[in-house]
């Protein structure tokens, strides 16, 4: 944290912390963006197979829900 402060890319802790928060956030925001995209995908295609979304999104809900909680 110092040398990006040292660098003169930040002035405080405080503006390297917030950049790091919102980082994180954008980081989120991206990946629930995929996560439903893939989900909707695959969704589609199951249902154009036959399949019930429930059997489709039941086990896609569970492991993108672990995915997220491993990351806590």
């Amino acid at each position: 944290m110092l040398n990006l402060i040292e660098s003169g890319k930040y002035s405080s802790r405080t503006q390297v912390l917030r950049d790091s928060v919102e980082l994180q956030a954008w980081r989120e925001a991206r990946l629930k963006a995929f996560e439903d995209s893939f989900a909707e995908g695959v969704a589609e295609e199951a249902i154009s197979e036959g399949e019930s979304v429930e059997d489709v999104f039941l086990p896609l809900i569970a492991k993108y829900q672990a995915l997220a909680d491993s990351k806590k």
